[in-house]
């Protein structure tokens, strides 16, 4: 089948959306389909993306004109109209896209599209919030199938009514590292682990002051290098442990080193660019990495995550999670329980093989699919 997948979003780049994208698209490819990838010519950049992403199965991107000259809103209908217009050189089957304004112009064109859901209507335009709900295209005989990132995401669509609930399917994100199961058992200290966004919402304050009070453990931030080397001279400490970003193909390297791996949201969750509030929508990309190596997960007690992991089970869930004490008494607890961290390290590699990208691949294939 030809695939044609459309995407404003940078390539490469380290942000969740980018990566799971190009993921995603490598997976339809590794199940025999012609998939291209359209995105934006965001920045001149001399890093291979096949190598940067660590792709194995090869699919063509196609980068066309970044219209930065012009306001960030007028940009993005921009690349909507030229994207669509570029897909139709390509003849594809089927259009996959993130993009509600992109969605509708190939609606309207009567071209078999799959949409992806990955958070709720507020933090779009005016003019997207009127095309969803007072035309309700989505509803459309064109949409094949509509993909949401969780059931909060399905559930807020379906009861306003913007969503016929035969016409959207749940499939959380995923992960395509694939690494043998290997426990480590630092007896002298743990090592503790951050991955992603550095936005205050996911906790790198909270993760700073974890660590000035836990002296017994040691603790590695991996982030954006602007932001930690600032964040390093307000915050000397010796405990914790400063990384750039790495490429996503050093990330399962990186991840394998550590003993517990942190999602410390504090309020809401913000997307990127500090913006919105996806809380009840969010299927962490970072959540299905840690899964994937095998690793112990400690996190906020959010009800959206409850949906892929079990209390005690494959993660320990904060209850007071604004509290940094209470991140400290979970870590001292599960550091005297050696045969629970091993426990919890083994379910959870098992249940990362669930979710990986290429069966949440297979399966939007097999939604839209001729009966």
């Amino acid at each position: 089948m030809k695939i044609c997948y459309l995407s404003n979003a940078a390539i490469p780049s380290s942000v969740a959306s980018s990566i799971q994208i190009v993921k995603m698209c490598e997976a339809f490819s590794k199940l025999d389909n012609e998939v291209t990838l359209i995105t934006i010519n965001e920045f001149k950049s001399k890093i291979n993306f096949l190598d940067y992403y660590n792709v194995k199965s090869k699919f063509f991107l196609k980068r066309i004109k970044n219209f930065k000259s012009f306001p960030l809103g007028v940009n993005y209908y921009l690349f909507s109209f030229f994207s669509v217009l570029e897909s139709l050189r390509y003849k594809p089957e089927v259009y996959i896209t993130r993009n509600f304004f992109t969605c509708f112009l190939l609606v309207m064109l009567r071209k078999n599209t799959v949409m992806e859901l990955h958070h709720d209507l507020k933090i779009e335009s005016r003019i997207v919030r009127f095309l969803v709900t007072k035309l309700k295209f989505l509803n459309s005989t064109s949409i094949k199938k509509i993909i949401a990132i969780t059931h909060g995401v399905k559930e807020d669509y379906v009861k306003k009514n913007l969503i016929q609930k035969k016409k959207i399917i749940v499939l959380p994100s995923g992960s395509s590292i694939k690494k043998n199961f290997e426990f480590l058992n630092n007896k002298k200290f743990l090592k503790i682990g951050y991955f992603g966004s550095l936005f205050q919402s996911r906790g790198f304050n909270l993760i700073q002051d974890l660590a000035k009070i836990d002296k017994d453990n040691k603790y590695f931030l991996y982030g954006d290098f602007n932001k930690i080397n600032n964040f390093k001279y307000k915050n000397p400490n010796k405990n914790i442990q400063f990384h750039k970003y790495v490429p996503y193909k050093d990330i399962p390297k990186e991840l394998k080193k550590m003993d517990i791996l942190l999602m410390p949201y504090v309020s809401s969750i913000t997307v990127a660019g500090n913006v919105g509030d996806i809380t009840k929508f969010t299927s962490p990309l970072k959540l299905f990495d840690y899964l994937s190596v095998g690793k112990i997960i400690i996190c906020s007690d959010f009800k959206v995550l409850k949906e892929i992991i079990k209390e005690k089970k494959n993660a320990i869930f904060v209850k007071n999670y604004t509290n940094v004490y209470s991140w400290k008494n979970e870590i001292q607890k599960l550091k005297n329980q050696p045969n629970k961290q091993l426990i919890i390290s083994k379910n959870n590699f098992r249940l990362s093989k669930k979710y990986s990208l290429i069966r949440r691949a297979n399966r939007i294939l097999e939604e839209i699919k001729p009966s």
